[in-house]
């Protein structure tokens, strides 16, 4: 079986996979957990020409320097950056997906996945072209084979939560754009903002 946690940055996801990482081991079931962000192969060369051309700056924040792509800019990178970045995470989750066969895993744990880096990418190229790509059709394949749940939470109050958030304006569009997605493809929403541990993973249970 097949869980993934995605959402918004401060919502919560890896504090909730962690705790039910260890409810299900609790159970008695045999549990692997992927953190997917972000695995990368032939996406490094992408990286390094966006260096080099001054496409990825760097953004001080309250907790440490974060990398910020502006690959909107750059028609090359916006047209090849999607389909390369997806390609590498598709690769990398199958090669875990492999290695939790082989151990005979009961429920592999995903914190962020596709459904997340896609949310990323449109905030990063500004362009929707890639989702009708061939690669993103694969990448919905997979999404339909997964148990996705999303957490939500107010902009204001991920930023209080989570000291390395860049932008205010980019949180907000990306809880927009997993809204939409969990109406169209029918994917249980949990809204963390003002809410306890708990409280949050017992929503979670009942979801799932």
């Amino acid at each position: 079986m097949l869980i993934c946690i995605s959402g918004v940055d401060g919502a919560g996801k890896s504090t909730q996979l962690a705790l039910l990482d260890r409810y299900l081991r609790f159970k008695g079931l045999k549990t692997y957990q992927l953190w997917l962000r972000w695995f990368s192969i032939f996406t490094y060369f992408l990286y390094f020409y966006a260096r080099l051309v001054k496409r990825t700056v760097v953004v001080e924040t309250r907790s440490r320097p974060v990398h910020v792509h502006i690959f909107w800019v750059d028609k090359a990178l916006q047209r090849l950056y999607p389909r390369v970045l997806l390609l590498d995470l598709l690769l990398w989750f199958f090669v875990k997906k492999f290695v939790a066969w082989v151990k005979r895993v009961d429920v592999m744990l995903i914190d962020r996945a596709f459904l997340d880096a896609i949310v990323d990418l449109l905030w990063e190229v500004r362009d929707l072209g890639f989702l009708r790509s061939v690669i993103s059709r694969v990448i919905w394949r997979v999404i339909s084979g997964m148990k996705v749940l999303i957490l939500i939470i107010e902009p204001k109050e991920a930023v209080k939560r989570k000291s390395d958030i860049v932008s205010l304006r980019g949180i907000a569009f990306k809880k927009r754009c997993f809204e939409i997605f969990a109406k169209h493809l029918d994917i249980p929403v949990v809204d963390t903002t003002n809410k306890g541990v708990l409280d949050i993973f017992k929503m979670i249970y009942v979801a799932l």
